[in-house]
């Protein structure tokens, strides 16, 4: 399928419309970036034994720690999120990042996943589940592999968004 899309080479930037394609490639980028992000979190699970497994966090939320599904319907949740985070990417910040200064774009993706990091988790999510400002109140690790599994995130966005779009 080919896009509609304009590209200058020059300046390495690029601009298209919503369109089928593109829809389904973020699509794709997103749950490419949430497997980076999740091969770091067991990583780090592995290594500091804090179990912040974010599929159990999110599906405990929404049916309970005790709930036969709490697993999978995290991990639709978690999968969820990692999609809608590159769509916003993609249609959103992308463009208007681009515009405003010239920057490598696996730079963008890491910064926009940087900035998802502390607004939403470090001073959203963690303080709400009473784990404190960035996850302290469960331990001195927890802002460090929290930034550790966005930085794959946001890595793994910018480049495959770079790839897909030439």
């Amino acid at each position: 399928m080919q896009h509609n899309r304009q590209l200058d080479v020059k300046n390495d930037t690029f601009s298209f419309p919503i369109s089928k394609g593109r829809i389904e490639g973020l699509v794709l980028v997103g749950l490419v970036a949430t497997g980076a992000f999740d091969l770091v979190m067991y990583a780090d699970m592995a290594i500091t034994g804090i179990p912040l497994e974010i599929p159990n966090v999110l599906g405990g939320l929404v049916l309970g720690d005790d709930h036969q599904y709490v697993e999978p319907v995290g991990r639709l949740i978690h999968l969820g999120n990692g999609i809608g985070l590159a769509l916003l990417f993609g249609f959103v910040a992308l463009p208007i990042s681009k515009k405003l200064v010239k920057l490598p774009t696996i730079v963008y993706g890491i910064a926009f996943a940087a900035v998802e990091l502390v607004v939403a988790v470090w001073l959203g999510m963690l303080p709400a589940l009473g784990a404190g400002l960035a996850g302290l109140n469960i331990g001195p690790e927890v802002p460090i592999v929290t930034l550790l599994r966005h930085i794959a995130f946001g890595a793994v966005l910018g480049i495959s968004v770079r790839r897909w779009n030439h």
